[in-house]
Order: C-alpha cells, then sequence, then structure tokens
C-alpha cells in the first residue's frame, strides 16, 4: 500500500540551528581537529611502514595478469574505497585503470595507488552538469577509454545517467538511464514500483506537509512507522525515530523539526524489524 497522504492544514514549521548547537558543533570541530594534531606522528609512522612493505611485496609478487583484450576502464568516485577495491580488480585483471574524481578532492589518497595509471578531477555534476559531462567526455576520448564504471554518490547517480547518453558512442557506460536511476533513488516511487511488480511491500505514504503525519491515526496499526527523506539526507538519513511515539508532544516536535515540504517530500513507511542487508 504506498499512497499520498491528504492535507488538513498547510501550516509549516521550521526548527533553526540554534546557538547552542552552533558552539558545540564548533568545540567539535576545534577537539576533532586537536586529536588528529595529536596522533600525526603516528599515523606519519604507519604510513611510512605501509609505504615500505608495499614496496617490498611489490618485489616478490608476481605482475598483474596479462590479457589479450586489455581494456581501459574509467571509474568515478576516486575518494571512495569501493572506487579503489574496484580499481585493485581490474589492475589485477590485467586492465589499465583511470581514476577520477571533482576537483574538491583532488589530493584523495586513492590517486597514488599502484592500480590507478591516470588520475583527473572533474566539476561537481550537481552545480555544473555540462561542465561535467563535457569533462567526462574529454576524458573518455583523450584516454580511449572502453568501459565507464560511475562509483558516485547518491546526489551523483542523475548526472551519470545524464552524461550516459554522451558517452555511449564512444565506450559502453555501466550504469542506467535517468528514468531508472530517478525512480531507484526516489523511495517512494521505488516503493510503489516494487508493489506494482507484486512484491510485499511495507505500507508507505508521500509527506509533503507535517500536518499529514499529525492527522494520521496510528491507532489501527499494528508496526511502527518511520520518515525518511525522500532527497537524500546525509545528516537524518540515518535517523530511525518510530512513530507515533510516546506521547503526541513528542510526535509532533519530532515531525515539526524535519523539513518537510512539497519540494522535499518524505515517505513515512511501515518499519520491518529484521537483519538488515547493504550491498553496493
Amino acid at each position: 500500500m504506498a499512497q499520498s497522504l491528504p492535507l488538513s492544514s498547510t501550516r509549516e514549521a521550521t526548527s533553526p540551528i540554534s546557538l547552542v548547537a552552533q558552539v558545540k558543533a564548533l568545540f567539535q570541530n576545534l577537539g576533532t581537529l586537536t586529536i588528529l594534531l595529536l596522533v600525526l606522528p603516528i599515523n606519519a609512522a604507519i604510513v611510512l611502514v605501509s609505504l615500505f612493505w608495499s614496496r617490498l611485496t611489490r618485489l616478490v609478487h608476481p605482475p598483474s595478469a596479462v590479457v589479450k583484450n586489455r581494456k581501459n576502464i574509467l571509474i568515478s568516485g576516486g575518494k571512495m574505497t569501493k572506487a579503489l577495491q574496484l580499481a585493485r580488480s581490474f589492475h589485477a585483471a590485467g586492465h589499465r585503470v583511470i581514476l577520477i574524481e571533482t576537483h574538491k578532492y583532488w589530493l584523495c589518497g586513492h590517486r597514488f595507488s599502484g592500480a590507478i595509471s591516470r588520475f583527473y578531477t572533474t566539476p561537481t555534476p550537481q552545480y555544473n552538469p555540462e561542465a561535467y559531462i563535457q569533462a567526462l567526455l574529454d576524458i573518455v576520448k583523450k584516454e580511449n577509454i572502453d568501459v565507464y564504471v560511475p562509483v558516485t554518490s547518491p546526489v551523483g547517480s542523475y548526472y551519470d545517467s545524464l552524461a550516459k547518453p554522451a558517452l555511449s558512442p564512444y565506450c559502453e557506460v555501466f550504469h542506467f538511464d535517468a528514468d531508472v536511476t530517478q525512480m531507484l533513488d526516489d523511495k517512494f516511487a521505488f516503493s510503489e514500483k516494487a508493489r506494482a511488480l507484486g512484491l510485499s511491500v511495507p505500507k508507505s505514504f508521500k509527506i509533503t506537509n507535517p500536518e499529514q503525519v499529525l492527522n494520521f491515526d496510528f491507532s489501527g496499526e499494528t508496526r511502527k512507522y518511520i520518515l525518511k527523506s525522500i532527497p537524500y539526507d546525509s545528516v537524518r538519513r540515518l535517523d530511525l525515530t518510530k512513530l507515533p511515539c510516546d506521547t503526541p508532544e513528542e510526535t509532533a516536535a519530532f515531525v515539526r523539526s524535519l523539513p518537510i515540504s512539497p519540494e522535499k517530500p518524505w515517505i513515512m513507511q511501515e518499519f520491518i524489524p529484521g537483519k538488515e542487508f547493504c550491498t553496493h
């Protein structure tokens, strides 16, 4: 069951960040920087030992496999561990790997991996999609890329779908088309699609106003509910507060603290207990 709840009020509430929270965040950041400075000698020693060990084992281990049909592989998301793991796997299989990341992360450590032949930076796609697509196209042409494997953030996956038509004449793009990516990234649309395919889906409601939740009759429900932002929210994505709370006042305070609006819709969904699985 997936549907949108009706509105009975257009009132919206915002919860500005308090001065206390800002001061707390400032001291947390200063504390983190202080700790990093204190352990800098230890970290440097570990890096040097790891570098020495890497050089030593490289002399002992056999070189990467030699394949007849060697490919040039382009991998994005260079700062992420999963991108490095893919790069190492392709390199071990005998392929040439080019790694890319946005300009902000130009000094990411993975660029120095022995599995990487070249490293490039690109504009941030969500701020300048056209420049991002053009940068990808330039790299694909310059490096004679055979396969592009995007390892993107949740925000960036859509822009790689937009780039797919421009890149496809020159290389294979291991990614979905834009409409499929949009459906997969939209929690409510994904639930609707799964339900249409006959799969078992938790009860889901699209929320565009806090009043939809506050006016919802939880008394007849057998399960608790959780609220999740439909657009990616790196801050609140791990908040699995169960609804309703112990009191109506607590429920109202929690719901009204969330940035729910027609522009930033949320999904209210049955909470299903059990073991969670995550895959990439």
